[in-house]
């Protein structure tokens, strides 16, 4: 079943034109899709339930979200009891969720969804704006509008600050005004997140940080993917892999993979020698990485080790 929803969501990204990489092949991972199609970068969790996404997950999703200047959906199928509808956004751990249905309206068809679950039911978000100026192009009051309503006076202001309400009211503004009144929701936009490099990491890996940080990069620590950080430099970035795991040139091909599909730089320092590189994926020696004394010097010895066979 979760095979068959990763398939899908890839059939949907490949019909849309974007690039695509799956992670299907490594634990633990906070997403398992990575795609990108001009300027826009997605990252996907695929759960058949999205009762089953960490909390942890979910905060490392958010995390490479503002590091990769991305945007993360969750695509499920169930959440608690129910079956997810189509056209509605739900909410997990503040990422947005939805089912396959929507994701192919949104990605294929171009269609965002206007509606929300939140507790007590379905809302819209109010365009305020709108409202306001064809309440008065109508020469209506406040007040006028409130008693067709059935509402408070203060309920219409909020309504025209932008307060958000349920379906049925919106249905009765957009009669009372005679227009479109609500907004398409922003799947692209939808997170907002705080990020910090000062992640402390200890032993080995805590010192390949240190020295990239001491020679200008920027770096973000990563616990939940196939690369163990993103450094940069400038508009320069690099995913970057320092695990020194059995099976490393496996983990560089997914690194590869990922690199890719979002046209991004790509190393893996390594304590001893082995290819030069995988895919696009350059290893670097330790020693290597302490003989460059900048950010500019490591940029280029990954573009001359880039360059050699």
């Amino acid at each position: 079943m979760y095979a068959a929803l990763i398939e899908s969501v890839v059939k949907i990204l490949q019909k849309a034109e974007f690039s695509v990489a799956d992670l299907a092949e490594t634990k633990p991972r906070c997403f398992d899709i990575v795609a990108r199609k001009d300027d826009v970068v997605l990252l996907i969790k695929v759960l058949y339930n999205v009762d089953s996404l960490k909390p942890e997950a979910a905060e490392e999703m958010k995390k490479l979200t503002k590091i990769l200047q991305a945007s993360p959906i969750v695509i499920g199928e169930r959440f608690k009891f129910d079956f997810l509808e189509r056209g509605v956004v739900y909410t997990r751990y503040g990422l947005p969720v939805i089912n396959l249905a929507t994701f192919y309206d949104f990605i294929v068809e171009g269609i965002y969804p206007y509606v929300y679950s939140a507790p007590g039911g379905y809302y819209v978000k109010l365009d305020s704006e709108r409202i306001r100026e064809a309440r008065e192009r109508l020469g209506l009051s406040v007040g006028d509008m409130a008693k067709m309503l059935g509402v408070s006076r203060r309920t219409v202001k909020k309504y025209e600050e932008g307060t958000d309400t349920t379906l049925s009211t919106a249905a009765k503004i957009e009669e009372i005004i005679g227009t479109f009144a609500i907004k398409e929701i922003d799947l692209l936009n939808f997170v907002e997140a705080d990020i910090s490099e000062e992640e402390e990491v200890e032993g080995e890996e805590g010192e390949i940080i240190e020295q990239l940080r001491v020679i200008g990069l920027s770096v973000y620590p990563v616990r939940q993917a196939p690369f163990d950080a993103v450094s940069q430099a400038k508009e320069d970035q690099i995913l970057t892999g320092f695990k020194q795991v059995r099976e490393i040139e496996k983990r560089a091909r997914l690194l590869g993979r990922i690199s890719e599909a979002i046209d991004a730089e790509a190393a893996y320092i390594t304590d001893k020698a082995c290819k030069k590189k995988v895919e696009s994926v350059v290893f670097v020696l330790k020693e290597e990485l302490y003989s460059v004394s900048s950010a500019k010097d490591f940029i280029s010895l990954l573009k001359e080790k880039s360059c050699e066979e």
